[in-house]
């Protein structure tokens, strides 16, 4: 049966797809590896790491995976991109997979599972482009996917595209990942067009983007197989968008003001900090493209550099590390930590000094200095993310963001060498930046603002949050079957993220185990939020960013936040695409089960964002305890939701 004259399968235009060649299985040349993410929370163990080039090979090789599975010898295949630790082919460096949880691992229920890992690192290039349309291979970067659309005369259309651009567009289109697009285009799975994947069992399909089978595959999870080859509608010409904030802002009547700039302008920004009761607005718009830069720029070809994701070298990154610690740990004074912490609210609201930065001007005595994003005109492949020290940048000091492990090995070996007894507890922590975020639907905004000041006021009253703050991103809807941003057209969403830096100090003084590590300050925000965000307003997890006890909780279950019907379709496109079910690990088995039993007590669970607390043991410590004494398994403060929170173990 055709539909549309093609059935689900769509190859230029209405025609039956070419017969594809597929060389005969055979077994995969394979490296063992450990695999290690971005930020280090998530570490694939004992994989059979897998390089492969092209949909014909990843296809010879789940053929083959898919011939030696068998209930006594099973077999788990993941894809990443890339890993700490890996080079690509053409030495692209390698910074980690951005995953908190572990949907990226592939781990099985027996000891005897053969775990792989196809890691995709030398599938990032364009293979064809017909007219607007491109071609390109799943582990191309946003980042590499506009300098190609900027220097072919193209735009990647306003709204689709994330923060952060070295995300890859297979991880972006599997996650459903986002990006700020209120009305229109809000995520990258909008502008696919053609999806090639090869199944469990290694064969080659091709399908429309919006076939019940391509719904299946954007947000998906990879649960059907591996996407190869994934073809996106552009935009024609060099577009332009010119981007304004709002500036800091009283959040006293902050719900009905984001909905009037909500029903005016679709791609927003949101940030927000409920303890100091302010925050602010980036807009963005597409202008006519002979408007003119504003400011100036020294070279439109730069590649972008992260705002306050990278610090400038290795001296601004220590600061930083010192400010962070001192911040949590309320070192030398308690005073000076909170002045400290206000004083990085304020950073985050100052559109002058914080933000994604598009490009550079010239500044005083021939120094490039960054152009924020709050206050631009620049090209549309450019306003809309921000990367992460590339090499060639005016401030590429460090060669590396703040997390990659190489510039903390720096800096700590020139600490260890200025001491006259070297003692590595004495080092400057490096730092993460841990982050959590679920899709709110526009309709619950006012009650969720309330919710957030009732976080300031009476979760922990008088508290600066410590490096944290929320960020909030417009979205629209999907038709995805397991999307975050599944729902009806007249749907609107904000993605909502709590986010926070936070010092990486081990509990185990001798530096010998790097976790369990001091509680971070404040955890109870964040312990608290995730659980409003699911248990109270049913919003959807990303599923790239948010902590394994998310989906592991069973007190509510993400599976419920879909309707029945929809893991229905998922789990029947599973049976018929992955009847092996090669592709379901542990936390994808997890979230179709409707959570896992907690076991009856996990110390220092919560140090880790591993569960939400029941005793007392799981809360661990912070370094200086907020309040006197240590924390406490708790329930949420009376008028609040009554959830179980870690907080000083003398509130009431």
């Amino acid at each position: 049966m055709w539909v549309n004259g093609c059935g689900a399968v769509v190859v230029d235009g209405c025609h039956p797809p070419p017969t594809l060649a597929v060389s005969p299985p055979k077994p995969p040349v394979t490296i063992k590896g450990t695999l290690v993410s971005a930020y280090g929370d998530t570490v694939c163990e004992n994989q059979e790491v897998l390089q492969p080039t092209s949909t014909a090979e990843v296809a010879a090789a789940v053929k083959a995976y898919y011939k030696s599975n068998s209930p006594g010898n099973p077999v788990k295949i993941r894809v990443v991109t890339r890993s700490r630790g890996f080079n690509a082919s053409d030495g692209y460096r390698q910074l980690g997979f951005h995953d908190r949880s572990g949907f990226a691992c592939a781990k099985g229920g027996t000891s005897k599972t053969k775990t792989i890992t196809l890691l995709t690192q030398n599938m990032r290039s364009v293979l064809g482009k017909n007219g607007v349309n491109v071609k390109v291979q799943p582990g191309m970067t946003v980042a590499e996917l506009q300098v190609y659309a900027t220097a072919n005369n193209l735009t990647v259309p306003l709204g689709t595209m994330p923060g952060y651009a070295d995300l890859t567009i297979g991880g972006l289109v599997a996650t459903g990942a986002h990006g700020f697009g209120g009305k229109g285009n809000s995520n990258v799975a909008d502008i696919v067009k053609v999806i090639t994947f090869v199944d469990g069992t290694g064969k080659i399909n091709r399908v429309g983007r919006n076939s019940r089978v391509g719904r299946g595959l954007a947000g998906g999870l990879g649960m059907l197989g591996v996407m190869t080859e994934i073809t996106l509608q552009l935009q024609p010409g060099l577009g332009k968008a010119r981007t304004w904030s709002t500036g800091a802002r009283s959040d006293k009547n902050m719900a009905q003001e984001l909905q009037d700039l909500w029903d005016k302008h679709s791609n927003m920004l949101i940030y927000w900090r409920p303890d100091i009761a302010q925050y602010k607005v980036v807009i963005s718009e597409v202008v006519p493209s002979s408007t003119p830069f504003d400011p100036p720029f020294i070279s439109t070809d730069l590649t972008p550099v992260g705002g306050f994701v990278k610090p400038g070298n290795d001296d601004s990154q220590q600061r930083t590390g010192q400010l962070i610690t001192a911040v949590h740990l309320d070192v030398p004074t308690a005073n000076f930590s909170k002045a400290l912490c206000l004083g990085f609210g304020a950073t985050i609201l100052d559109a002058n000094q914080f933000g994604w930065i598009l490009g550079f001007k010239q500044g005083s005595g021939g120094v490039p200095e960054p152009v924020i994003l709050d206050n631009a005109t620049g090209l549309t492949n450019r306003v809309q993310n921000s990367d992460c020290d590339n090499p060639g940048t005016p401030q590429s000091g460090t060669g590396g963001c703040f997390f990659e492990p190489a510039a903390w090995e720096r800096i700590h070996a020139k600490e260890l060498a200025a001491m006259q007894t070297p003692d590595p507890t004495k080092l400057t922590p490096s730092f993460s930046f841990e982050e959590a975020e679920f899709t709110l639907n526009r309709k619950n905004l006012s009650a969720f603002i309330e919710d957030g000041k009732l976080m300031a006021s009476k979760l922990l009253p008088g508290v600066c949050w410590p490096g944290s703050f929320f960020v909030m991103r417009t979205g629209g809807p999907t038709s995805d079957h397991i999307g975050p941003q599944f729902g009806s057209s007249s749907d609107r969403f904000l993605w909502v993220e709590y986010a926070q830096f936070r010092p990486n100090i081990p509990l185990d003084p001798t530096g010998q185990q790097a976790k369990p590590r001091l509680q971070k300050k404040a955890s109870a925000l964040q312990e608290y939020w995730e659980q409003l965000m699911v248990c109270k307003y049913k919003a959807r997890p990303h599923w790239g960013k948010c902590w394994s006890r998310v989906f592991t909780s069973k007190a509510c279950p993400i599976k419920d936040l879909y309707p029945a019907s929809n893991w229905a379709t998922q789990l029947s496109l599973q049976q018929q695409y992955d009847p092996a079910k090669l592709f379901e690990t542990s936390m994808l088995s997890a979230v179709i089960e409707g959570g896992v039993e907690k076991p009856a007590e996990l110390p220092f669970c919560t140090n880790e964002l591993g569960c939400y607390c029941t005793k007392d043991s799981e809360c661990g410590t912070t370094g200086v305890p907020i309040g006197p004494g240590p924390l406490c398994c708790q329930t949420a403060p009376t008028g609040m939701s009554p959830y179980k929170v870690c907080l000083p173990c003398t509130s009431s």
